[in-house]
């Protein structure tokens, strides 16, 4: 198997990011000038792109267990996204709110399991600010979280 049908067999699986690929073809003992040509290839042909990345990555930790803006960014840096892709790409997220509904979803289930002030202070622990918080409490005084998830 070349580096190239390697990194197309792991962007199969998901999207990954140029640094996640880089490493995974190391980790196989492909050289560095075969993770570049396959490197090159696969950005030129469009199935690598950090911005997808950025965007799955950060919808994905939104559902699964939400997070802020400053642990998603974290954790987008660790996966090697760059910052200018990661800032773009959680501008946009928390433009339309789409933190918002599994928020509020995250914020019921953790009152009901801790009560209200301990719900408050994981939230706050998980990065999300007063604001971003207070508008997940009025959504579930209005009852329609669950419709917008």
């Amino acid at each position: 198997m070349t580096a190239y049908d390697k990194a197309i067999s792991l962007l199969a699986m998901r999207e990954h990011t140029e640094k996640e690929i880089r490493d995974k073809l190391k980790a196989r003992s492909f050289s560095a000038a075969d993770i570049d040509d396959a490197i090159m290839r696969v950005r030129k042909e469009g199935y690598l792109s950090e911005e997808r990345f950025a965007e799955v990555y950060i919808r994905s930790r939104l559902r699964k267990l939400p997070e802020g803006r400053p642990l998603i960014a974290m954790r987008l840096r660790e996966r090697g996204c760059p910052d200018d892709i990661s800032r773009k790409a959680l501008a946009e997220a928390w433009e339309r709110e789409d933190y918002l509904a599994p928020l509020a979803s995250y914020l019921d289930e953790l009152i009901r399991k801790k009560g209200e002030d301990s719900a408050l202070a994981a939230l706050c622990r998980k990065g999300f600010t007063s604001s971003e918080v207070r508008k997940a409490r009025d959504l579930l005084s209005e009852g329609v979280a669950d419709e917008l998830e």
